[in-house]
């Protein structure tokens, strides 16, 4: 007997004050709740994508419009402070789409690869945590001979995170019309960290975070659970336009759950497409450029805090890289003033190469700092402010690199290095793990005090404390004083002014 798993109405979202609601019931009480509480990062920026759609069907913001008109639109949605009861007919149009587990159009899941693909992924597959093939043991143990069952209200944030973040490479082979292939491309934002405005309401979350649909009708602007055909994945895949296009319309996987007595025992997962997604630019990501001026989505890096990324998430142009702010706060610099003041980012982020490895997935949020949109010249302070600390940091780590080789190296100092066999040491590693926090701690006193003359002095202060308390371990030798009291002035360099960088607000 195949059991059912409606998410519309189940409850499987974690949300504050609450503990869990179903999608109706969150749309119809979002003015009331706090947050979504997301178990799993990758899974939270795939489900804020979806929710966002739904957000823009309700309100009539996905309808293309002159940028000054679609903002007095929205400004009217926050003026009413909630969606319309009105409004969820939309998810009883599609009532059926929304079953986790239905037998004919399982949500978000293509019903045709159990008998498409010779045999399953395996569950293990599927849950991210769990080890998979030759794949490392990473937060749980678990082996494919006790592969363990999970219940659908966990099974779908796997799902989520499968979508948006799977792997490229070698998959489960799925056979189309005769041709059998096993391989895929990555997920549409895989290895990437996304950024999502955080109002004091879910409501006003969802309604800041739909981006402007642009001012010209698109056709085929439809998510997955609005087709009323399966797509043919030897064809061309649908243009990612629109908001439902580019939030839910690049998936470069195909996933299956299967179910026993109502838990999900087992998954294909495969490729979805063998032509290419179009490119395009998520509404939601920074965008940077490299050596030859093309765009690239900024990645996700575990050892990296958010706050090292503020003043990309506040200007145009910033600097080496030409960083560009994700659109969707490009687009809330005239939200209203008592909104745009307790606004605030979320990060959601995950450490991944292009292929299987998972290093690492992470969330983390900004102070209420998006009131500095309407402050070009404060925004440029935070920048200044930032490039200080990533400089002085580099520095550190020069200065901490050149006093182990010196004590290692028969020069002790004295030109360059006579071996060139000696490693980096710890002594770097070490400095940037005690850094890095303190520097956070200075970089948000010297934002909220709005200290942004000459800021790398006060970094260099940090970075000397540091720099004091991991030399002192090599003992009062005069051959590693010596050493380590040259290598000191390199942290001073951080002092002379850089080469001139664009941060245009």
């Amino acid at each position: 007997m195949r059991h059912g798993y409606d998410l519309l109405n189940r409850d499987w979202i974690p949300v504050r004050p609450r503990a869990a609601v179903g999608i109706r019931e969150l749309l119809t009480r979002a003015h009331e709740l706090e947050d979504i509480v997301a178990p799993l990062a990758p899974a939270g920026a795939g489900l804020w994508r979806v929710l966002t759609v739904f957000a823009a069907r309700l309100t009539g913001l996905d309808r293309p419009a002159s940028f000054d008109e679609w903002e007095s639109r929205r400004e009217s949605v926050l003026d009413a402070g909630r969606f319309k009861a009105d409004e969820s007919s939309y998810l009883s149009r599609y009532q059926d789409r929304f079953d986790l587990l239905h037998g004919e159009r399982p949500f978000l899941q293509d019903p045709r690869l159990a008998e498409e693909c010779a045999k399953t992924s395996g569950i293990n597959k599927l849950v991210l945590s769990r080890p998979a093939g030759n794949n490392q043991v990473w937060f749980d143990h678990h082996t494919d001979l006790e592969a363990r069952p999970i219940p659908p209200e966990e099974a779908v944030w796997y799902l989520l995170a499968q979508l948006y973040y799977g792997p490229s490479g070698r998959c489960t082979s799925r056979t189309v019309n005769g041709r059998s292939e096993a391989n895929s491309t990555a997920g549409p934002l895989r290895g990437t960290i996304s950024f999502h405005p955080l109002g004091r309401t879910v409501f006003e979350s969802l309604v800041v975070g739909i981006p402007y649909p642009g001012s010209r009708p698109v056709q085929d602007d439809l998510a997955p659970w609005e087709r009323d055909d399966l797509p043919d994945p030897l064809g061309l895949p649908p243009p990612p336009v629109g908001i439902a296009g580019v939030l839910t319309g690049r998936f470069r996987h195909a996933v299956l759950l299967s179910q026993k007595d109502g838990l999900v025992d087992d998954a294909w997962i495969t490729w979805a497409w063998r032509q290419p997604t179009a490119t395009v630019r998520d509404p939601y990501l920074i965008y940077q450029e490299n050596k030859t001026g093309d765009l690239y989505a900024r990645g996700a890096r575990s050892e990296r805090a958010l706050w090292r990324d503020v003043d990309a998430l506040l200007l145009h142009d910033v600097g080496e890289e030409h960083a560009r702010q994700p659109q969707v706060l490009d687009q809330a610099e005239n939200l209203p003033f008592d909104l745009l003041d307790d606004l605030r980012v979320r990060a959601f982020g995950f450490d991944q190469d292009g292929q299987t490895r998972d290093r690492q997935w992470f969330t983390a949020a900004t102070p209420a700092i998006l009131s500095l949109l309407k402050d070009s010249q404060s925004a440029m302070g935070v920048s200044r402010v930032r490039l200080a600390a990533e400089k002085v940091g580099r520095h550190l780590g020069s200065a901490l690199r050149s006093a182990w080789v010196a004590i290692n190296d028969p020069s002790n100092g004295n030109g360059p290095p006579i071996r060139s066999d000696i490693p980096a040491g710890p002594w770097r590693g070490q400095g940037d793990a005690r850094y890095w926090p303190r520097a956070e701690q200075e970089f948000w006193r010297k934002v909220f005090s709005r200290d942004f003359d000459e800021p790398a002095m006060d970094f260099i202060k940090v970075a000397l404390q540091v720099y004091e308390e991991i030399t002192e371990k090599a003992g009062s030798a005069p051959r590693a004083r010596r050493a380590i009291e040259r290598a000191r002035g390199l942290i001073f360099a951080a002092r002379k002014p850089a080469p001139s960088r664009r941060a245009d607000g």
